[in-house]
Order: structure tokens, then sequence, then C-alpha cells
């Protein structure tokens, strides 16, 4: 009996152990995405990149980090988010992992899912090539980033910038002019 009862003490004992590690990181995770705003206005590709891809650490193992880190140099580098018909097992291909794994490791560490992932990538993308180029429309933004729906470039653009591709056109090219007039304005100032 005694033996017994000192089993279900040492059980319970684990149990709330276990208990409190996970109520400690779920109160961690949670303060951290508190911290993190989910919509803001972004001017360029950086400010989305520092600001809205922001990762929880919420890995299971050091072999999900090392997928994550194959993840993001194959998308920096091959950027398969240009291909209309990416598949998550095209990706996990290329990063020797299987699909279900990806898929968890890319809804847990970036709190998106494979869709949500691919798009920000593309809205960045779209970003870029305006900024390049800003005489482009947003047909041509979209289509050129990956986007087969201008419905979804519209929708991911949105939702990542918080502004309409138009709309940060726009401001885009305001700012860059306003950028480029007070350069001019320094200009003359040290020519007299």
């Amino acid at each position: 009996m005694f033996l017994t009862l000192f089993i279900a003490a040492s059980l319970l004992t684990a149990v709330l152990a276990v208990l409190c590690v996970y109520l400690f990181k779920r109160t961690r995770n949670l303060q951290q995405s508190e911290l993190q705003s989910p919509v803001r206005p972004y001017l360029n590709p950086e400010m989305v990149a520092e600001d809205d891809i922001s990762v929880t650490g919420n890995l299971l193992c050091d072999n999900h980090q090392i997928i994550v880190d194959n993840l993001m140099e194959y998308f920096e580098k091959e950027k398969p988010y240009l291909r209309h018909n990416v598949k998550i097992g095209d990706i996990a291909d290329q990063i020797n992992t299987n699909k279900s794994y990806l898929s968890r490791i890319i809804n847990s560490y970036f709190q998106k899912n494979f869709s949500q992932f691919i798009n920000w990538y593309r809205v960045r993308e779209s970003m870029d090539h305006y900024m390049r180029d800003n005489s482009i429309d947003i047909a041509t933004m979209a289509d050129k980033s990956g986007f087969k729906s201008l419905t979804t470039f519209n929708t991911s653009f949105t939702r990542y910038t918080g502004m309409t591709p138009g709309e940060w056109c726009k401001k885009y090219k305001k700012d860059n002019n306003n950028e480029m007039d007070k350069a001019d304005k320094k200009k003359r100032k040290r020519t007299r």
C-alpha cells in the first residue's frame, strides 16, 4: 500500500512539474504575442521583413531550428514563392523534410499557415518591384511577385501593410518625392 501511494505521489509530482513548464512557456508566448501588433502600415519591404514575420521561438527541438534556417535560406536565394503553383510538398523536398512536419514548423514558428507565409514573401517582392520601377501597375506587381489572383494580392497586401496596393504606391511616391525635394533643398543651400 505504501509503495502504491509513493508511486502515485511521484507521478502527480511529475505531472505538476510538466504542467508548470507548459504554463510558463504559454504565458511567455502570450506576452510576446501581445507585444506584436498584427497589422501596421509599412513603407518598405525591409520594415515588413523586420516586423511582420517575427518568430515565436516555439520550437520543439534543435532539428526544427535547422529546418527553419534551411527554409529561410531557400526562400531568400531561390525565391520559390514566385512560382504560381508552388506547393508545400515541393518546398519540403527541397529542404529535406516532409510536408506535414514543415507545415507544423511554419505554423508554430511563424504563426502563419503555408499560404500566408508564401503570400508574405510575395507582398514583400511586389514592394521591391515597385520600388525599383514605380511606373508598373498593380496587376504587374501582383504577377511579377507570384500571385495568380489580383484579389488574393489585394487581400494579402492589405493584411501585411495595412494599406491597399494603390494606397501604398501613392504613399511611396509621395514620400519618395518629399525625400527628393529635401535633398534638392540641401544641395541648393550648400551651393549658395
